[in-house]
């Protein structure tokens, strides 16, 4: 039911987007790569768009990754000046993947929506929450199973750490002395087959400011084939890129809470 749901949404997106003059989103920017504009150059970013009066330019060891409206991407990284129109072409020519082009169309109508460029860097998860002590698992992921393993980084030895679990609407505190980890079972909360949301952040015990928790998804029962599949492609097509994969993961991340409506 969820795979044909998604099916829906794509078939809905392609026709919203057919009368849209054509653009491409600026999803990943890596190193030095420029946007033109009437021989005007500046620093291409994230969230910027590419339309019919640009070319964008790749200096060596760069690359920019666009994402057109249908959510099929493109990855130029080779050095040289790409007009709009070879673009274009280019991304004719290429091929998608139904299961990632779900989620990339999203991330497109995410920024396409913003008002201005300050909320299109803060578009979808990818606002990093700066350094915590908390490890596993990462912030912005998904959990199939239990039990889960919670663990972080004690910066003193001997230190207690409160813990803050909470999973949708029932929660727990507790502290923890003389280990870094927390073994989180089913037992603890009351779960079913549809979807949950973990928050869940360790802090010293006497620290006074409070710390953004760690967000992780434990999909419905039967999402959870699919979820597995887009995360395994992912990681098989950017193995070798962990801050691109880590990129991708958390926007998938935000598409999933957009289904489920976990905010």
């Amino acid at each position: 039911m969820r795979k044909l749901f998604f099916i829906l949404l794509l078939l809905h997106q392609s026709f919203a987007h057919a009368g849209v003059d054509q653009k491409y989103l600026l999803y990943h920017v890596n190193k030095n790569v420029q946007r033109v504009e009437n021989g005007k150059k500046e620093i291409a970013r994230r969230g910027m768009f590419l339309m019919a009066p640009h070319a964008i330019i790749v200096q060596p060891q760069a690359d920019v990754m666009l994402v057109q409206n249908d959510g099929k991407s493109l990855l130029l990284n080779k050095p040289g000046t790409y007009t709009f129109s070879r673009i274009s072409q280019l991304f004719k020519s290429g091929t998608t993947n139904s299961l990632s082009s779900g989620f990339f169309s999203y991330v497109f109508d995410k920024f396409l929506q913003s008002e201005n460029a300050d909320e299109q860097q803060k578009v979808t998860a990818v606002v990093f929450r700066g350094k915590k002590a908390m490890q596993l698992p990462l912030d912005s992921s998904f959990i199939f199973s239990f039990p889960v393993t919670l663990q972080w980084k004690s910066e003193q030895k001997n230190i207690p750490y409160k813990l803050h679990i909470r999973l949708n609407k029932d929660s727990i505190d507790t502290i923890i002395r003389n280990q870094h980890s927390f073994i989180l079972t089913e037992q603890l909360f009351k779960t079913d087959s549809s979807a949950a949301l973990l928050a869940w952040n360790a802090i010293p015990s006497d620290a006074k400011s409070a710390v953004i928790p760690f967000l992780a998804i434990l999909p419905a029962a039967n999402d959870k084939e699919i979820i597995e599949q887009q995360l395994k492609q992912l990681r098989t097509a950017y193995s070798k890129d962990p801050a691109m994969l880590r990129l991708l993961e958390r926007d998938l991340f935000e598409r999933w809470m957009e289904v489920y409506q976990l905010r």
